[in-house]
């Protein structure tokens, strides 16, 4: 059921042209990294990653269900004894695999080096099954991307925050709150091809996104019944 819910969304998406815009917002990231010294590299090549699987995913995912609401496909799938959380798996997994490929035309054309693409393309999973998967769940009680633009905003700034602490420019001790923020353990794989970063510091990352992704799945099963499914009948 899984595999052919991938293939309709991928359908979907392509004919829509979310996927294809999705992976030209990679490249066109790319293009944009190349204008900066090499110097900048290490600072700015993590930030358009973040927001190439995390935050663009985060939005796009959204405006997917929207449309899936608006032309009846939710409702028609409600109909059917599909297993929502294969649905919610198959949208994950397809934009965690676009991520990927957006991370790789980043790194490929930004750096025009591929050292360390290992450590971005799990960071990029990763970030990307956390974000989808919390898209899903904030996208699921709004209609269209008018409302649901505060939450994306939010998000967008939560976000960033981590990378201000990174870098030394919030210092206070409250500040170390950021941790919880599933972009900072992020901000260690992406940072692992320029910088050094411990083996224990990328599996103590990994498993904090891991956890991350089951508690915005709970979210996302529950949420997306409650305000997509049941909220058409």
């Amino acid at each position: 059921m899984i595999g052919r819910l991938v293939k309709t969304n991928l359908t979907l998406g392509v004919r829509g042209y979310v996927y294809p815009i999705y992976v030209l917002i990679g490249l066109a990231y790319g293009l944009m990294l190349m204008i900066f010294p090499e110097r900048y590299l290490p600072t700015m090549v993590p930030i358009f990653l973040l927001f190439e699987p995390g935050l663009v995913g985060f939005m796009f995912v959204g405006t997917e269900i929207f449309a899936e609401k608006k032309d009846g496909a939710i409702g028609a799938l409600a109909v059917t004894p599909i297993e929502w959380r294969d649905y919610i798996i198959a949208k994950t997994l397809i934009m965690s695999l676009l991520s990927v490929i957006g991370a790789v035309l980043i790194m490929a054309i930004g750096t025009r080096s591929l050292d360390g693409l290992g450590y971005v393309a799990v960071g990029a999973f990763l970030a990307s099954v956390v974000y989808t998967l919390l898209g899903i769940a904030v996208s699921a009680k709004y209609r269209d991307l008018d409302d649901y633009f505060v939450p994306i905003m939010a998000v967008l700034i939560v976000s960033l925050l981590p990378f201000a602490h990174y870098h030394g420019y919030l210092t206070s001790e409250i500040w170390k709150v950021l941790y919880a923020v599933p972009s900072y353990p992020v901000l260690y794989f992406f940072k692992a091809p320029f910088v050094e970063v411990s083996t224990d510091t990328l599996v103590k990352s990994g498993i904090a996104l891991v956890v991350w992704a089951g508690v915005a799945y709970y979210l996302a099963k529950r949420r997306f019944y409650k305000y997509a499914v049941e909220g058409l009948r």
